[in-house]
């Protein structure tokens, strides 16, 4: 029997985490595993990430930490919007004035630190819910 309330995940939705919190970064990933029942991309720097994004490989969501080593979270996500603004970024600190220099970058959101399971769930529903005008309908462009 099907539970009415839990929405429909995206086909094939790619997610990548990039997060050098080995802790945090199991949380995070423990979160999404079950809301969308799919592997997720694992990174420990932003430079990790921005090589297998340019590999041409599809990912539509990058949540990253802002203070990853190498390439720093602002940074991953404004070389990510400017290639592929189609692909959801999401950051977190646990600074709150990051915010600001977040939405500068190009994040779609921001996740302060500490954050909750709740939290997690909730960026799922927002974008990867099956519905219109959701990201993961189909493969970023790979003109890179």
């Amino acid at each position: 029997m099907s539970n009415p309330s839990r929405c429909t995940i995206i086909p094939n939705v790619q997610i990548a985490v990039v997060e050098d919190d080995p802790l945090v970064r199991d949380f995070v990933v423990d979160a999404f595993e079950f809301s969308i029942n799919r592997k997720i991309h694992t990174f420990e720097s932003g430079f990790a990430a921005w090589q297998y994004i340019r590999s041409a490989a599809p990912v539509h969501i990058v949540f990253a930490d802002i203070h990853v080593p190498e390439i720093d979270g602002l940074e991953l996500t404004a070389r990510i919007k400017a290639e592929a603004p189609e692909v959801i970024c999401i950051l977190a600190s646990g600074n709150p004035t990051d915010a600001s220099r977040a939405e500068s970058a190009g994040a779609d959101a921001f996740l302060l630190k500490p954050y909750g399971i709740s939290d997690l769930f909730a960026l799922i529903q927002t974008f990867v819910a099956d519905g219109d005008d959701r990201p993961g309908q189909s493969p970023p462009g790979n003109g890179r």
